[in-house]
C-alpha cells in the first residue's frame, strides 16, 4: 500500500493531534525534538510560543489570512504553448481538472492551498506528496503535516521523511512539493514563529495581562498595610485553607467569586488595613500603544501593511494611497509566493516529457481585480487596442459566451504607423517620384 493510502487512514488521526497542541514548537534544532517535548519553552515574556499558540494572537492569525487568501482565491491551471504563440489550457493531463478544483478527495483547491501557506507561514516549510499513476503523471497532492516531517541529506541523495499516523515513511524528493520562503541551507525553511517567538511572546503577554487586569476588577497589584500584627481570624480571612489566596481564581463550589464576578463588588479591608498599589498602572506602562506596536512589529514580519489589519494607528493610507498600496502588496507580498509554487510545481508535477512540450502551472493573478468594475474595463481595454486580447479572450475571462469564430480576431489601431513613416510616408513618397515633373502652373478655380 502506497504512502498516499496510508494518509487516508491517518489524515484525521493526524489533524486531531495537531488540534491538541502535538507537534513542533519553536526552535533553532533541525529536529526540535527535544523543544516539541518541553511544549515550547518560554519566552522572555514569560510565555510559551510555539508554531500552534502563535495563532492565538489575532495580528498572526490575521497576516496568515491575508497572504493565503489571495492565493487561495487564484485560479490555477495547467498551461502549454499554442503553436501560433501564447498560452492554452492542458486537458489531456490527469490533474488538469483536479489541481486547481479538487487536488485529492478530502479537499478544495481553496483549502488545499490555504492549508499549505498555513504551513509555510508558521513552521517555514509546506510538504505536499504527490501521487503518480502507472505513468508517472501526478494525479493527486496530499498535505503532509509539516511538524512530522523534514529533509534528509545523506551524501549526494536528498530524501523527505515523514511519520503518519504514528508510522515513518521516506520519500524521494522528487515526490515531494516543499515551498519554502528564507533557509540557512537551501533545503529546510526557517520557521517565521521561530525567530519572532520573542515579540509573538510579547504580544500573547500583553493579551494574558490585559485579561488577568480585567479579571482582577481593574486594580494593579500591591500589598496590604495593616497598623499592627494580624489576628488569626484575620489571617484566615485573607489566606484560604490551603494557604492560597483568595483573590486567586477558585472553584465556584467553594463559594469564592473570582473575575469578572469581583466587578463593582464593595470589598472591605479588616482591622485598618489599606491597600497599596506597588505595580505600574496600564495607563502609565502604555499598555495600548504598546499592543499597538506588537501589531505593527509582527506586520514587518509577514510584509502585510497595517491597513490591512484594520489597524489605522498614525496611518494615512486610506484614500487615494489605497490603491498604490494594495499594488505593493500584491507585487512585494503575494507574488513571490506565487512565484515559488509555480516554480516548484512547474519543476515536480510533470515528468520528462511534459516539461519538453512546455507544460506549466500558472496562477491567474487577475482575479484580484474581479471586485473592481472600472479597473477591469481599463485593463481590457488597453490590453484591446494594442491587439493582445480578443473579444473572445475578454468574454471568457468574465466568464460569458464568445461571439464564435469572429470573437477571436485581434484589432489594433488604424491611426498607429511606425515613427519613420511618420516622418517621411511611404505613399507620398512614391507618388512623388512616380509624377514626372512639370513646369506648367496648376489652372486656375474659376467657381
Amino acid at each position: 500500500m502506497g504512502v498516499w493510502q496510508r494518509f487516508r487512514t491517518g489524515f484525521a488521526a493526524g489533524f486531531d493531534a495537531v488540534a491538541v497542541g502535538g507537534g513542533a514548537s519553536a526552535g533553532p534544532d533541525r529536529d526540535g525534538w527535544f523543544v516539541r517535548m518541553l511544549g515550547g519553552g518560554k519566552t522572555n515574556a514569560g510565555v510559551a510560543v510555539n508554531e500552534h499558540l502563535a495563532l492565538q494572537l489575532p495580528v498572526v492569525y490575521a497576516c496568515n489570512n491575508r497572504i493565503a487568501n489571495p492565493i487561495g482565491m487564484f485560479p490555477l491551471r495547467i498551461m502549454k504553448p499554442k503553436a501560433e504563440g501564447g498560452m492554452e489550457p492542458v486537458t489531456d493531463h490527469p490533474l488538469a481538472s483536479r489541481l486547481g478544483l479538487r487536488p485529492n478527495e478530502f479537499m478544495s483547491g481553496r483549502s488545499h492551498r490555504k492549508a499549505l501557506m498555513g504551513h509555510v507561514l508558521r513552521w517555514g516549510n509546506g510538504y505536499n506528496e504527490i501521487e503518480r499513476n502507472g505513468r508517472g503523471q501526478a494525479v493527486n497532492l496530499w498535505p503532509l503535516l509539516p511538524d512530522r516531517t523534514a529533509p534528509h541529506r545523506e551524501g549526494g541523495q536528498l530524501t523527505y521523511r515523514t511519520r503518519i499516523d504514528g508510522q515513518q515513511f521516506e520519500l524521494d524528493h522528487g515526490d515531494v512539493l516543499h515551498i519554502m520562503d528564507q533557509s540557512f541551507d537551501g533545503y529546510l525553511g526557517i520557521s517565521p514563529i521561530a525567530m519572532a517567538r520573542q515579540a509573538i511572546g510579547m504580544g500573547l503577554a500583553m493579551e494574558e495581562f490585559g485579561g488577568k487586569f480585567f479579571s482582577n476588577d481593574m486594580k494593579s497589584g500591591g500589598f496590604l498595610m495593616h497598623p499592627g500584627k494580624l489576628s488569626p481570624k484575620a489571617h484566615d480571612n485573607i489566606k484560604g485553607a490551603d494557604g492560597q489566596q483568595r483573590a486567586n481564581p477558585a472553584s465556584p463550589a467553594a463559594g469564592i467569586k473570582s473575575g469578572l464576578d469581583n466587578a463593582h463588588r464593595v470589598k472591605v479591608l479588616e482591622e485598618g488595613m489599606k491597600f497599596v498599589q506597588t505595580t505600574i498602572p496600564p495607563e502609565d506602562a502604555q499598555f495600548l500603544g504598546s499592543r499597538e506596536f506588537q501589531i505593527a512589529e509582527i506586520a514587518r514580519i509577514y510584509d502585510v501593511p497595517l491597513v490591512l489589519l484594520q489597524s489605522h494607528e498614525k496611518t494615512t493610507s486610506w484614500g487615494s494611497g489605497i490603491e498604490q498600496l494594495m499594488i505593493g502588496f500584491v507585487m512585494q507580498t503575494i507574488a513571490p509566493w506565487v512565484s515559488a509554487i509555480e516554480s516548484e510545481m512547474n519543476w515536480k508535477l510533470f515528468t520528462e516529457e511534459e516539461r519538453a512540450n512546455g507544460y506549466v502551472v500558472k496562477f491567474n493573478m487577475n482575479a484580484l481585480l474581479r471586485g473592481d468594475m472600472k479597473t477591469r474595463a481599463d485593463f481590457y481595454a488597453k490590453m484591446f487596442g494594442v491587439g493582445a486580447f480578443s473579444p473572445n479572450r475578454i468574454l471568457g475571462l468574465e466568464d460569458e459566451d464568445g461571439i464564435g469564430a469572429e470573437g477571436d480576431e485581434h484589432f489594433v489601431q488604424a491611426g498607429y504607423v511606425p515613427i519613420r513613416h511618420a516622418i517621411k510616408p511611404p505613399a507620398a513618397s512614391a507618388a512623388s517620384a512616380a509624377e514626372p515633373a512639370s513646369d506648367t502652373p496648376p489652372a486656375e478655380d474659376t467657381d
